[in-house]
């Protein structure tokens, strides 16, 4: 089965069309493959636009802004339909200049689709807004049927032949005349059908993919190759079911070549539920590519530090990841980008590295079906906090080869106050912090804000402790805190927000300057 090192999505406009000021040159537009050259990337995801419009010569559907009247979106959308324009007047197609750039140097690229959106003539918004859905109006779910769902009214009904259909002339132009190595479909606001009868409706849903299987068969065939079909999941399988999207199913009929389980939001979380998809995929030889994208929710760390990501990255191939699915890095790339798409490719690279587990923490704007998390956590007098945290390095190995060098734990603990009595322990051994540090307080990054985090974090303590490396434990490590005693006359909650373990390895000196 196909097994790409690392795959790296680029939705064509953020990151490309958005940026230039027209008209975009040829070599501007080839850009999403050129900075990947010389990575590890092996499999390009390019976005389709919005998936309702495109930004390719489309013979099937409509040029992204081809409908507005005026442009009333701002600069950068505006920047979007001026490129395309001229890129295909000028006969530089866009999407074929990406293909055969990809192609000519030895990369694989799928187009990356948005099967379904709430896009209407109603807000203005003809940038997105489709062929169907302008041609045929009633093909959308509709606002009695649509309940009390933010989105459904304006989507897509999936349970008729047209939309199915016209979903199927986009990815056999893409494909077929532009000659992609396959397709990508992104849920994106994860409505198919009728809410209230959406989960009945599986069995249509798998029918349609297996239709795109069987149109990809058919165009690979006739180029004497496979291509690929890959999904985007939800990592909790009941908001797929709720959906209609029963990927279980998909894998078991052999359907998929590779499955991407997502948490929507935009913030890093270590405890990304994908057990069901490893286990469903192996059984049938899917490769599962987790997202591993996003910020902390932390005002340290307004990108998320190599360290934590190669904890992150460790702990989803302990799960059975076959690697990783990255996105929305830092652009124009950098050194710290370079160094992500390159040592992300293999665990193996950075097995001895340093690395920053942190405890996932429960987001009260995030989907209620993602499981518990254990912070934060309000202390209560008497009553001790138990913190788990997973650390999934293989010690004995490197504690065997004196590789491990130490371990330094991290508590952060908002509104605590030096006369409140605090007694620390890890895994069962009391211990005492080696240095305590205090903030006013911190802001935390944007995205985490539009995920519904707390924009602010209020006046804080670290305390941060020195172990060695006998006291760390490959899997759960046990962080305890008690409050022995509460300095009643602050009133406020002592919320223990974060806890962190930092693991060192011996590592070669880096020589600055004159040094060798």
């Amino acid at each position: 089965m196909y097994r790409p090192r690392l795959i790296y999505y680029n939705d064509s406009r953020h990151y490309s069309f958005y940026r230039y000021d027209p008209p975009m040159s040829a070599q501007q537009i080839r850009q999403p493959v050129d900075e990947l050259l010389g990575t590890h990337v092996d499999l390009l995801s390019y976005g389709l636009a919005s998936g309702q419009t495109f930004l390719h010569d489309t013979q099937v559907g409509l040029r992204w802004g081809e409908q507005m009247p005026s442009h009333n979106h701002g600069v950068m959308w505006w920047r979007a339909y001026e490129n395309s324009c001229q890129a295909i007047e000028a006969g530089n197609d866009p999407l074929q200049i990406v293909v055969d750039r990809a192609h000519g140097k030895g990369l694989r690229i799928m187009c990356s689709l948005r099967m379904n959106d709430a896009s209407s003539d109603s807000d203005g918004n003809y940038y997105m807004f489709g062929k169907l859905k302008r041609d045929q109006p009633e093909i959308m779910i509709g606002a009695e049927a649509a309940g009390d769902h933010p989105y459904a009214a304006t989507c897509a009904n999936f349970e008729l032949e047209q939309v199915q259909q016209e979903r199927l002339d986009v990815i056999e132009e893409v494909c077929g005349r532009y000659g992609a190595d396959g397709l990508e479909m992104d849920p994106y606001v994860n409505v198919f059908f009728a809410p209230a009868k959406a989960r009945e409706l599986a069995p249509v849903m798998t029918s349609f993919v297996r239709r795109v299987r069987t149109l990809l068969d058919r165009i690979g065939q006739q180029r004497g190759e496979k291509l690929v079909l890959a999904t985007r999941a939800h990592a909790v399988e009941e908001v797929n079911l709720e959906a209609g999207l029963d990927v279980r199913q998909w894998l078991k009929d052999g359907l998929l070549d590779l499955v991407i389980p997502v948490l929507p939001g935009g913030v890093l979380d270590a405890d990304m539920p994908i057990q069901w998809l490893v286990d469903s995929a192996r059984a049938t030889g899917v490769g599962v590519y987790p997202s591993l994208a996003g910020v902390p929710n932390d005002d340290r760390f307004h990108l998320a530090p190599m360290e934590m990501l190669r904890a992150l990255a460790t702990r989803l191939h302990k799960l059975g990841a076959d690697g990783l699915y990255l996105h929305d890095l830092k652009w124009p790339h950098g050194e710290r980008e370079y160094q992500i798409l390159r040592e992300l490719s293999d665990p193996e690279i950075y097995e001895r590295k340093t690395k920053l587990y942190a405890a996932s923490q429960q987001n009260d704007g995030a989907d209620s079906r993602l499981p518990p998390r254990a912070l934060p956590a309000t202390l209560i007098e008497g009553h001790p906090l138990v913190v788990p945290l997973q650390v999934d390095d293989r010690l004995t190995s490197a504690r065997a080869d004196g590789a491990l060098v130490s371990g330094h734990l991290g508590i952060r603990i908002i509104q605590t106050c030096p006369r409140d009595e605090l007694r620390f322990s890890f895994n069962g051994v009391p211990t005492t912090p080696t240095k305590v540090e205090h903030f006013y307080g911190g802001l935390v990054p944007y995205a985490a804000v539009r995920a519904g985090f707390q924009e602010r974090i209020n006046t804080h303590y670290w305390f941060y402790f020195d172990l060695s490396p006998d006291q760390l434990i490959e899997g759960d490590n046990r962080v305890e805190v008690e409050m022995t005693s509460h300095f009643t006359d602050l009133e406020d909650d002592r919320v223990v927000y974060q806890a962190e373990l930092e693991l060192r390895y011996d590592e070669p000196a880096v020589p600055r300057a004159g040094q060798m």
